[in-house]
């Protein structure tokens, strides 16, 4: 039987940490569906991620305090959660990048990094129960939503290839297209350490 994080102070920032993840990706997917940087698209991402850096930093603070297989566990949980954050700003400047230069995707394009950024979003708040519980079935739920959108970024990917191919693609838009994409897969690779059953932090 794996055995859950039980530092009471690692388990309260893994969880502000992934609300604060969700909070941005969210705001960054409204930004990019709205094709515009609200004031509250400003205010959010610059605070919340001033915050998030305040709290990772924090977080290695308390696995520094710790020793044997719970210091294992919130390092690696610090870890990736840090690698997530990091691609989220990434994945940041490409939206910004497009809007700024107004930059147009096609619905098609649109519609493919709409669902999977969304459904990255929503799926959040179930890694972070994921990674305090430890349950099996909400492992399980995770994983196969990861594999789902990872395998439709990729299909996502391959079609927009073909668009490119046929002329139908402004090759500035693709550049961006393909990173996005590219970002949120790494996204999801973080995430699928973090839940992985066979590896930390459920251990």
């Amino acid at each position: 039987m794996k055995e859950k994080m039980v530092n009471s102070a690692a388990t309260r920032e893994t969880d502000n940490i992934v609300k604060m993840l969700s909070e941005v990706l969210a705001e960054l997917h409204g930004a990019f569906m709205k094709h515009s940087m609200s004031l509250k698209y400003q205010q959010t991402t610059t605070e919340v991620t001033k915050t998030l850096r305040k709290s990772l930093v924090s977080f290695y603070g308390e696995a520094a305090k710790l020793g044997g297989e719970e210091a294992l566990i919130v390092q690696s949980t610090a870890i990736n959660l840090s690698k997530v954050f990091y691609d989220v700003l990434r994945l940041s400047n490409q939206v910004e990048t497009k809007i700024k230069e107004d930059i147009k995707f096609s619905d098609e394009a649109v519609g493919e990094i709409s669902d999977i950024f969304k459904r990255t979003a929503d799926l959040l708040p179930h890694v972070a129960d994921t990674i305090l519980t430890c349950n099996p079935l909400i492992v399980a739920h995770v994983s196969k939503e990861i594999d789902e959108l990872t395998k439709n970024a990729n299909e996502s990917s391959a079609l927009h290839m073909d668009r490119l191919c046929k002329g139908t693609c402004h090759p500035k838009a693709s550049i961006i297209f393909m990173q996005m994409t590219q970002q949120l897969q790494d996204i999801l690779w973080h995430l699928r350490a973090l839940v992985a059953e066979d590896g930390m932090p459920c251990i």
